[in-house]
Order: structure tokens, then C-alpha cells, then sequence
């Protein structure tokens, strides 16, 4: 199957989020558009979405098997809309995590005390570590089926903070992992 303009088009089954309710209440998207390429040097697929306040392009490795989306938060991580999950919330229990932390570093994105957990990893060089879970805004260009729609976007986009170290082995420029696998937070399933 040719993937026309680069472009991956995701059915409505496979929406990794709702729209946010700051979006119009008539707008619903019929799918979202992510562009997809595939990198030569390491024949990784890249992906690419719009997180953080304000917004930044990012650029994600595909993991069909990864647990969630995963970014390296130790490097020029900055956003206004970041936020922690805390041990024992909603979102803590909605990403199963099991274990909490805290950090000597004090509070920054990626680092923060009581704050729950999960591990991030880089399945292409088979590595992982202690990662937590936090949410942000995440925006993605949707799609009618025909042609390209709004920009969607929601603001409690709940993904993993990773460290710089797993970046080791992805392709060129890109800074975490879209996660597709079976869980309730990675991509396909994930809902704010």
C-alpha cells in the first residue's frame, strides 16, 4: 500500500485522543493525519506531532510495542502547560503505574517529588530506565477522509518523560517514542 505525500492516515478507530473541550463542540474529526516517513540510515518509521505550550514540532520513532509516548525531558524540555502526574491520581491509575518518586534535582519537567512512574524504553537498542508520567498539549492535523481538516488538539495528552540516553540509536532528530501498543495510554487508545 503506497503512503501517499508522506502522510499515514489514522481511522477514526485508531484516534489516540478526543478533542479537547476548548475545540468547537460541532467539530469532530473523522481521522488524524501524521506524517510518516521512514528513515534510511536506520529504517526506523518518524512521525511527527506538535506538543508542549507553546508548540514545538517533535519528532517520534514508531514502537508498535511501546507502552506510551515517551519524550526526552532532560534536554530543552519548556512548556507553560506541563504538568505532573501525581501518585495515586486518575491519571497515575489510567497509566497503571505502579511506583512513585521524587527527585533531588527539585521540580522540573521530567523530575518532580510524588510524582508516579513508568519506564520509558528504546526497544532498538533494547534499553530502558525510570521514566515519569506527565501530561501537556498535544496537537495533530485532522482529516475528513478527503482532504485535511482543523488542527486538533487537547491540552491532557498524558505521555512518559524519557532521559536523553535513550535517544541513543533513533533516528536522526528525533526525541522520544510513539508508543502503539496495548495499553490505555499510548497512541491509538489515548483519551483525555
Amino acid at each position: 500500500m503506497a503512503v501517499s505525500s508522506n502522510f499515514l492516515l489514522f481511522s477514526a478507530s485508531l484516534l489516540f485522543f478526543t478533542v479537547s473541550p476548548s475545540i468547537q463542540a460541532s467539530f469532530r474529526p473523522k481521522a488524524l493525519v501524521l506524517p510518516l516517513t521512514k528513515d534510511a540510515s536506520t529504517t526506523q518509521y518518524v512521525t511527527q506531532i506538535k506538543q508542549r505550550t507553546p508548540l514545538v514540532p517533535i519528532k517520534l520513532s514508531l514502537d508498535l510495542g511501546a507502552e506510551s509516548l515517551w519524550v526526552d525531558c532532560d534536554q530543552n524540555y519548556v512548556s507553560s502547560t506541563y504538568k505532573s502526574a501525581r501518585c495515586n491520581s486518575a491519571q497515575c491509575n489510567l497509566a497503571r503505574s505502579k511506583a512513585c518518586g521524587s527527585c533531588s534535582d527539585g521540580p522540573k519537567p521530567g523530575c518532580n517529588n510524588n510524582i508516579c512512574s513508568l519506564l520509558p524504553s528504546n526497544s532498538f537498542k533494547n534499553v530502558g530506565t525510570i521514566g515519569k508520567v506527565a501530561q501537556d498539549v498535544v496537537a495533530v492535523q485532522s482529516t475528513d477522509g478527503k482532504s485535511s481538516g482543523k488542527v486538533v488538539s487537547t491540552s491532557k495528552f498524558l505521555f512518559t518523560c524519557g532521559a536523553t540516553f535513550l535517544l541513543d540509536g533513533l533516528a536522526s532528530g528525533v526525541k522520544g517514542v510513539a508508543g502503539l501498543g496495548r495499553t490505555k495510554i499510548s497512541k491509538p487508545r489515548s483519551r483525555s
